[in-house]
This record gives C-alpha cells, structure tokens and sequence, in this order.
C-alpha cells in the first residue's frame, strides 16, 4: 500500500506539473497573440541592410502551403520599394548595404528595385554592395552602388542572356498521346501549345524571342553604361568573350570595385558611419525596416483613402484567387469594393499575370469597365508580366504603365485537348466505351479524338473569343481594330516595343501610376489603400519564429528546383491550370514564365 501511494503521489505530480507547463504556454501564447509583437524600432546611425534572400512578389505575405506544410515565405516589391523611398528621409538610416546573395526576381520587379536604389542614391546617402557571387541580375542592382565588392574566389556571370524551352513532342509519339491543339486562326506567333507539337522553336517564335530578348539585354546594358562608365560596346565585347571569368577580372575590368572578405566591408561600413574599430555595426534587416517603415507610413497616410491600389497576381482562373493565383470571383470583389467607396477616386490596378482563363479575364474586364462608368479613373501598373489575358483584364485602363523589360501583348487564344485513346489501349491496356444521349455528350473526353465537326465547334469558339479579345483592345486602347490584329497574333512584346504601338502608354513603375492616377483624378494629397488590405493574422508571428529565425548573421533559406526540373514544371503547370470539362479550357496565357540568371 506504502508503495502503491508513493507511485500514485509521483505520478499525479507529474501530470500537475506538465498541466501547469502547458497551461503557462497556452497563456503565454494567448497573450502573444492579444498584445501582438513588439513594435520594431531602428537605431540611429544604421544601415538598410537589403539581403535579397527571398523570393520576391507583388505582396508580402507568409502562409504554411497545403499541399506540403512548407512555409511560404514572400516579400512584397511594393513594401520593398516603400521601405527603401522611407529611407531615404529617415535620418536614422545613412545608407544602404545591398546583398544581393540569392536574388529571386522577375524582370520588371526588378527594373523597380533598381528605379528604387537609384532614387536612394540621389539623396546623398551611400550605396555599398558584397555578394560572393553575382548573378546579372544582382550585378544590374549592384551597378547603382558607389562601391561594389566581391569576395576574392567569387564569381560573377557576364555572359548576355539566352532562353531555352523544352519541347514534349517525341515524347508524346512515344506515348502514343495526340495533344489536338486549337489556336486562333491567325495566332502564328501563339507559341505557348509550341512544346506539344513541334521538336524546336516555330520561325515566328523565333522573332518574336529574339526581338524582346534584345530589347532587354540592351536597356540592362544602357543602364550599366551610365552607371560604371563602360560603353556599350565594350560590355558586349566581354560578354561576347566570356572576359569576366573570375572575380579578379571583374574588378580589373572595373565592373566592381575590389575583392574584398565579407568581414572587410563592414569595416568599410563602419568607416561610414564613422564608427570606432570593432564597434557594432548597426543593420537594421529589410524584415524589420519593412515593419517599421510599414507602421511610420500608416501615421503618415492617415485619413480617408482615395487611391485604391488592386493587386493582381498570378494565373487567372474562374472563382477563388489567393497571393499567386487570379481568381475572377475575388479580384471582382476587390475592385467592386473600390467602386462601391464613396472616398477612393482612383484605382491602380497593379497587373503580374502571364494570363490564363479567357472566360474569367473577361469577367475582370468587365469590373474594369464599371469602375469606369462609376466615373472612377483606372490606372494599370504592369509588373513582370501583364501578357495575354494579363493585357486583356489591363487595356481598359485610362492609362498604363509598363517597364521597359515587362512581357506584355501576346494577345491571342489557344485551346488544348489531349487524345490520350491510344496510350490507355497500347501502353497499359485500357479501353473505353460509352453511352450518350446526345451526338457530341463526349465532346471533352481525353480517351478519344475530335471529330471533325468537333474540332471545327471548337475552332469556331477560339476564334470568337480571339475576335472579342482585339476588339476590347480596340476599344480600350483607341486603335482599329485590323491594327491589333496586325499586332496580336500571339505575339509578345516587351514593354519598350509596346511603347512604340502604342500598346502601353509610359514608361515608369507603380510609384510613377500612382502619381499619375492622383493627378487626373485631382486629388492633392494622395492616400493609398492596397486590396486585398493585409489582415494581421496572430498566430502568423507564432509560425514564423518557428520556421524561420532572422537577425543581422542571416536568415532562414528557401530550398529551388534546378533548372532543368524547374522546366518541366513550367511547361506541365500549362496543362495542369486548364480544367478540360469546365469553362476555363480556353486559354489566353503566355508560354513560360522569363528570368535573368
């Protein structure tokens, strides 16, 4: 009995004792998330430090992925480039240390960035850049800094730009799979369906590649000229020969400063700032400046709101979107939202899509169009991509703005079916039969081909919705009709050429839309309201400190596919958005998605 308490007393103390623990948590926990984290402050006499180590979107937002329970961790360009203009007056800030380690960026997003680091410098403060490799694309940001450094074995790729697809079709003969493909009568140029039928690039694919892909290596090198005083000819003459194949060379060929260990350049920093040896060097993260120049501004645009800024990222679907996807429904019912607000009198319509739908682009459009009639001025920022129906929910606006090295146009619709009949009976031997009420009941099966008053049904279709597709373009943009066709097909554009045919109608990023949307909206003191408004989730800062631990040593890093398999995942994420049995299966979208390596 003696023993049978003295087990009994041990044992229900230990449950005493973790319930108690448990309970301190769940407190502990729940007053985290009442009072919510502590507001950051910044030390005087710092430096932005600028570690681009996360992929960069449209918005900032984290969130655990469903599928994998990974941690999605995302940057907003927007909350980027507002931190970096903060900065520039805030006089606890004196200069921008810039690391551009492992940048995840797309092309006009960061044509933004480097619009922003160039602001910065024109306000007198320093720019210093260290990487231990620099991509082209951490090089074009790093260009703008007074000084740039890299460490001594480093590397640094100097070698133009080239664009590689993959393409399925001898695959697809081996799998005895016939992918029927529908495009626009006159679409030549519509080259996303291209790797189901075709071994190598279409002549017509060709060009237009060619065409956007030298209007961006020329404005990234223009912009490098004036920067580095190197001329144009001769930073084509060492891509051209491989010149800059170590770090040494790259500083004997003044495209940075010196070699120079990472430990070395914060003693420049300090020097800088006039620090004593040794002493701690201040670097307030872009995680934390971002918060904070994020609470500073929401005091400064205090008010009512009479700019709406509407994001919209991603593919475009029918229904329900979320930070990466375009869904009709959503994006509806934030632009609805904005035309509905007595205060907002402007909208800026921040556009990232490579399009998708063509059934739920129009929906958008149609929004756009009442924004319009509610006497609402439209403004749309094109972001890296705005192409297909990316322009389509776009060319309604009063006015559109693009980056030089935006993807844009490609104007024109594909339909996509495969005949996967003979794979199911030759390869693993499955056959079908069926029973209908109706002549074509069947019509999106995979497991047997189009007849051919099918496919002509089909045809009749893409080329109706391609005919409404330019004859919105027509009249948004004010040109006839036979000029966007001439200039539709398909093709795609960089935002200079779109400039020139009159596709777009400036030059310039978001900041530049928005100056442009308070002005015809005669509005003297702009206050901007992004949709969707991040709500602040409690549990949010929870989930980040367990999955990820920042400070001024480092951050948490995001694993990439290669790229090779990144390929493959492009061109089947193709197929993958398009739901054959449902209204999305005819397609305005671009072929692939485009970065700088």
């Amino acid at each position: 009995m003696k023993q049978f308490f003295k087990y009994f007393l041990a044992s229900g103390l230990a449950y005493i004792v973790f319930g108690l623990l448990f309970f301190f948590i769940i407190i502990g926990i729940g007053s985290t998330m009442f009072k919510g984290p502590e507001p950051i402050s910044i030390k005087k006499n710092s430096v932005l430090h600028l570690k681009l180590d996360k992929p960069i979107s449209e918005t900032t937002y984290f969130q655990i992925d469903e599928a994998s329970f990974q941690p999605v961790n995302r940057m907003g360009i927007n909350d980027i480039v507002r931190s970096i203009e903060y900065a520039e007056t805030d006089d606890k800030i004196k200069g921008i240390y810039l690391e551009p380690s492992v940048l995840m960026v797309g092309l006009a997003n960061l044509e933004e960035l480097h619009d922003a680091l160039e602001r910065f410098k024109e306000s007198g403060k320093f720019i210093v850049s260290y990487s231990e490799a620099y991509s082209q694309g951490a090089y074009y940001l790093a260009s703008v800094a007074d000084e740039s450094y890299i460490y001594p074995t480093g590397a640094m790729a100097w070698m133009g730009l080239s664009s590689e697809r993959m393409f399925f079709k001898q695959m697809l003969d081996k799998l005895d799979i016939d992918m029927q493909i529908i495009r626009g009568s006159n679409n030549k140029f519509k080259s996303a369906v291209e790797p189901f039928f075709l071994e190598k690039m279409s002549d017509a694919n060709r060009e237009q590649t060619d065409k956007y892909m030298f209007s961006f290596w020329d404005h990234m090198v223009k912009e490098i000229s004036e920067s580095k005083g190197i001329s144009v000819e001769e930073l084509n003459r060492m891509a051209n020969e491989m010149t800059i194949s170590s770090a040494q060379k790259a500083v004997e060929y003044n495209m940075l400063t010196a070699t120079k260990y990472q430990d070395e350049v914060e003693d420049i920093l300090r020097s800088k700032l006039e620090l004593k040896e040794k002493a701690k060097l201040n670097k307030a993260s872009l995680s934390d400046y971002m918060d904070y120049a994020k609470r500073k501004l929401l005091v400064k645009n205090r008010g009512v709101k009479n700019i709406a800024i509407v994001y919209a990222n991603g593919e475009i679907v029918s229904g329900k979107g979320n930070p990466e996807m375009i869904g009709s429904e959503t994006t509806v019912k934030h632009l609805r939202k904005a035309r509905k607000s007595d205060s907002i009198k402007a909208v800026v319509l921040r556009v990232n899509s490579p399009g998708g739908s063509a059934l739920a682009s129009d929906v958008i459009w149609r929004e756009v169009e009442l924004l319009k009639k509610a006497g609402k001025k439209v403004v749309v920022s094109m972001g890296d991509l705005a192409a297909s129906g990316g322009y389509y929910i776009s060319c309604n606006a009063d006015r559109i703005f693009a980056q030089e090295n935006t993807i844009t146009g490609s104007i024109g619709v594909f339909g996509v079916l495969p005949n996967a009949e003979n794979f199911f009976k030759n390869k693993i031997g499955i056959t079908f039969d069926r029973a209908k009420t109706n002549e074509h009941a069947d019509l999106m099966s995979i497991s047997k081909p189009l007849s051919e008053e099918e496919y002509k049904l089909i045809q009749e279709e893409v080329d109706r919705i391609y005919d409404d597709f330019i004859t919105r373009v027509s009249d948004g943009r004010g040109i006839p009709k036979s000029m966007v066709d001439s200039i539709g097909q398909g093709r795609v554009w960089s935002g200079k050429d779109a400039l020139e045919i009159k596709l777009v109608d400036e030059i310039g990023g978001i900041e530049e839309a928005i100056a442009y949307a308070a002005r015809i909206a005669d509005i003297k003191e702009p206050r901007v309201m992004d949709i969707p408004k991040k709500k602040k989730d409690p549990l949010e800062d929870i989930l980040k400190s367990l999955v990820e631990k920042e400070d001024e040593e480092g951050s948490v890093s995001f694993n990439t596919p290669g790229t090779f398999s990144a390929q493959i995942i492009d061109q089947l994420k193709l197929l993958s958005t398009i739901n054959f049995k449902a209204q999305d299966r005819i397609q305005a979208r671009l072929p692939y998605l485009i970065t700088i390596k």
